[in-house]
Formats: C-alpha cells, sequence, structure tokens
C-alpha cells in the first residue's frame, strides 16, 4: 500500500512537500501563498514560545488537498530547520497527539539537501554536494559547511563533513561568506516589519562579471593539498572588507554602485568557483565518480555549476530546482521515505510541482478583479498565436500555466516575457514590473534542439534556471543572472 510522507522545512523559505512511492508529487514555498517573499515564519529558534511557533499552514493543506489526504492519512512528518534543530518538537507541540507520534528527527539538515538532489537525480550512483550558509548544529557547537556523499543505488554514503565553529559560522561557511558581501553590496530584503531581512545572493551573482581581480587582494578560501578542507579565517575576510571599506567607502549612492564592492562580488565570486571545484575534483579522484548532484543555497550559484561542469570534465550534472532550503522539505520527505525501506527513486522531469488550477478557479479568481482586467477565453492555438503578436508589437506577457515551479527559477509556468530585440526591453522590465536594479538580465527562452545556438552546454539541464541560463556564450558573458 503506498505511503504519503509530509516534509516541512520550518526555517527562512518555509515550504512543505509528499513524497508516495518515491516520487515527489506536490511540493510548495509557503511564500507563494501568503505573498510574504522568503515567509522565515519562525522569528525566535524557541521550541517552547507558543507565539513564535508559525509552521507553513497554507502550504501544508495545500499539500494534502494536491494529494485529497487527510493529515491522519500520512505516514510520517519529517520537519527541519537550520542551526540547532527545534522543528521535530515544535511540529509534535503542534500537532493533535496522533500526529505527533509520527513526526520524525533528520539526522542532519545536509542530509535532507543531499536526498532532494541524489534521489530525484536519475543516476545509478554520483557525487553529492551540499554547500550552504548554515547546516546543523550539533552538541559540540559546530555546523555544517559542507558536505559530500557518494550515492550508489539507494543509499547515501558520507565522504566528507566540513563543520565549523558555530559562534564564527557567519564568516567561516562558503555561503555565509558569499551572503556577508552580498548585505555589504546592499543586496537585502526586509521580511514584514521585522528587523530581520534576507540576503538577495543571486544579484551579488549577477553583479560580479562587472567587477575585476585585484592582485593585492588576499585570498579567502586556500585549499588544502590532497585534503576535502579548505583552509578559512575568518577574522582575515573581516579586517580586509573593513579595512576596504574604511579606504574607498565614501557612503553616497547605492552600494552595489561602489567599484571596491564590485570588485570584492568578482572576488568571492571567483573564490566559491575554486573552492568547490576543488572540492568536488578531490571527491572524483578518490572515487572516480563523473556524475555531480548539488543542492544547498550555494547550489543556486549557476555559474558556480557550471564552472564544475566545465572545468573538471563531469559527464553529468543535476541541480534540483529548489536547491535552497525551500528545498528542504522536499529531501525530508524523501528521507523518510527511504527509512521506511523505501526504493523507488522515479528521475525527477519538471520542477512544476504545484498543482493546476481548474479553470473555474481561474474563472473565479479573475472575476474579483473585473473591474480591473479584460478576460477574454482562447483556445491554445490562439493563445499561443495571440501571445506572439503581443510580444512582436513590444507588450510585456505574463504567463500562467499548470502547477508553480518549485525553486526560485522561473521556469515557463510562472515567467514574465518580452521580445529581447526591443533595445531597451530589459530596462523596460526591471523598472516598470520587476522594480529591480538596472544591470540585472534576463535569460532567453530557447527551443530545446536550439540550445546549443546560445550556451556552451554539451549535457541537458531542464531546470535550465540552475544551470543552462547562467552557461551563455562568450557574447552573452556578462549577463549570466536570471530571476524572471
Amino acid at each position: 500500500m503506498s505511503q504519503y510522507h509530509l516534509g516541512l522545512n520550518l526555517g527562512h523559505e518555509r515550504s512543505a512537500a509528499i513524497v508516495k512511492d518515491g516520487q515527489i508529487v506536490v511540493a510548495i514555498e509557503q511564500e507563494r501563498l501568503d505573498r510574504q517573499k522568503y515567509s522565515i515564519g519562525f522569528m525566535l529558534q524557541a521550541p517552547g514560545i507558543a507565539s513564535q511557533m508559525q509552521p507553513p499552514n497554507e502550504a501544508i493543506r495545500y499539500c494534502l488537498d494536491s494529494c485529497g489526504i487527510a493529515l491522519e492519512e500520512l505516514a510520517s512528518v519529517t520537519a527541519n530547520m537550520p542551526g540547532y534543530d527545534f522543528a521535530p518538537d515544535i511540529m509534535r507541540k503542534i500537532f493533535p497527539a496522533e500526529i505527533a507520534d509520527k513526526v520524525k528527527a533528520l539526522p542532519s539538515h545536509h542530509l535532507a539537501h543531499a536526498y532532494s538532489a541524489y534521489w530525484p537525480s536519475g543516476f545509478d550512483q554520483a557525487l553529492v554536494l551540499v554547500a550552504d550558509a548554515t547546516g546543523s548544529t550539533d552538541a559540540e557547537h559546530c555546523t555544517e559547511s559542507y558536505t559530500l556523499y557518494k550515492g550508489h543505488g539507494s543509499d547515501l554514503i558520507t565522504l566528507h563533513s566540513e563543520t565549523v565553529s558555530a559562534h564564527l559560522a557567519g564568516l567561516s561557511t562558503l555561503g555565509f561568506v558569499y551572503e556577508y558581501v552580498t548585505r555589504k553590496a546592499g543586496f537585502v530584503t526586509q521580511v514584514g516589519n521585522t528587523r530581520v531581512s534576507h540576503a538577495e545572493a543571486g544579484k551579488l551573482m549577477g553583479l560580479a562579471p562587472f567587477g575585476g581581480e585585484q592582485v593585492s587582494l588576499h585570498p579567502w578560501f586556500k585549499p588544502v593539498e590532497n585534503s576535502y578542507s579548505l583552509a578559512i579565517s575568518p577574522y582575515d575576510i573581516f579586517l580586509e572588507i573593513a579595512a576596504l571599506e574604511k579606504k574607498y567607502d565614501n557612503g553616497e549612492g547605492k552600494p552595489y554602485l561602489r567599484p571596491y564592492l564590485v570588485d570584492l562580488a568578482y572576488k568571492v565570486q571567483s573564490e566559491i568557483e575554486k573552492a568547490l571545484q576543488h572540492i568536488v575534483g578531490v571527491a572524483m579522484a578518490e572515487t572516480g565518480l563523473k556524475k555531480l548532484c548539488i543542492a544547498g543555497g550555494v547550489g543556486l550559484n549557476s555559474v558556480a555549476n557550471y564552472q564544475l561542469f566545465k572545468t573538471l570534465g563531469l559527464e553529468d550534472i543535476f541541480i534540483f530546482p529548489a536547491a535552497g532550503d525551500s528545498g528542504i522539505a522536499a529531501g525530508a520527505a524523501l528521507w523518510a521515505y527511504a527509512s521506511a525501506g523505501g526504493v523507488k527513486r522515479p528521475e525527477l522531469k519538471q520542477a512544476t510541482l504545484g498543482h493546476p488550477y481548474s479553470a473555474s478557479q481561474i474563472t473565479q479568481a479573475v472575476a474579483q478583479f473585473q473591474d480591473l482586467v479584460e478576460f477574454e477565453t482562447l483556445t491554445p492555438a490562439d493563445l499561443l498565436n495571440r501571445s506572439a503578436q503581443a510580444l512582436a508589437a513590444g507588450h510585456i506577457v505574463a504567463r500562467f500555466e499548470g502547477g508553480s515551479e518549485y525553486g526560485p527559477r522561473a521556469l515557463g509556468h510562472r515567467s514574465i516575457m518580452v521580445d529581447p530585440t526591443f533595445q531597451r526591453m530589459k530596462d523596460i522590465v526591471n523598472a516598470r514590473v520587476k522594480f529591480r536594479e538596472a544591470f540585472r538580465p534576463f535569460a532567453p527562452v530557447i527551443p530545446q534542439e536550439s540550445v546549443a545556438e546560445v550556451f556552451e552546454l554539451e549535457t541537458d539541464s531542464p531546470f535550465r534556471g540552475c544551470l543552462k541560463s547562467y552557461s551563455v556564450s562568450k557574447s552573452l558573458r556578462e549577463s549570466p543572472h536570471h530571476d524572471a
């Protein structure tokens, strides 16, 4: 009999996912439902303070409704949050007793990421890289920075787990160093009316190509020969950035327009790429494996992903579309399925893991805005023709189809489209629609058979926001960011 396993991420980017027979049947971020960007939900990681406990209730209900089941019909609930993992205790306090007994605790945050990366990859065996700002913090107050696994069949074996002292994690993990520079550049999103903010690391990745190498700056991540480890000195990083601020920061204008910060963006991007190449290169030499799966927040750095693929001569690469912490929900549910003896590993074919809406639901939603919009029903063929005509005339087309994507990349079901042959279209969309920085470019929409004409990529990459959109030809090298 098939069982349903619910996975929950209770940290930032709250989310829920359900796995059945080894397949992610539905997954959704809470932010898509409550319209709060990143939807952190937990202001304090404190299991005993009920006022601070905000599970992703809308996402949970969404997943249950999508599967047509009640909460009581779940075989397991696996909840996780980074740092000290209070998530299982929180959910046990919130759920009724009959469900609380089904709540499971993951061995580690990175293991959930690893399951999301490897289980749906379609690879019989592969290396699995998990890298983020912060993973689980253990009893010795050490926090996961990056972890390497070897996937074989339905087994995941830890090759190396790099941890740092928790009190130094803010400038000791690959993800946090990248985030530190991101915040210095002013790329943050405030969460509601709180003091909490979320670093927009993707913006820094888009800024990096505009900078250049400064040979007088010191290396931050020093590979240890014949070792998975990196020598990282958080104090040296802090002092170097502080010295640059003191010498060059005049406080005028937007931070990301200051030359020294543009060069810092280039530096941290370059160092991340080299660090990951060292880590994965050592694993390839040790195991002989040439296929790689990636998850964790650093896995959303598509420029670095492409450099891994290109520089190390990988045969294939799979990046989970929700590589950041929203993907923890799927990984947690997959771990629970595997822990229950499940061995099926259906390949993930598409990232559209939200459920589709019926015609009546769409009509009802549009009716709420009937004074603001004109609504017309078209056949699929007419819709395609009308969209093409609108694009050719310079209009902006918003596309809504089927289920929503899982993860931060727009992959066609929730996308904003324009004709790039209009010279200033990028500026128009950035200023009038996206309300974002003028330097940020967009990714092209390309027929699968024509990918090689634009991208330097010889392998399939179905979730193109995670690799293909950034693996651009030399003529597009200065536009590696996609956030449409």
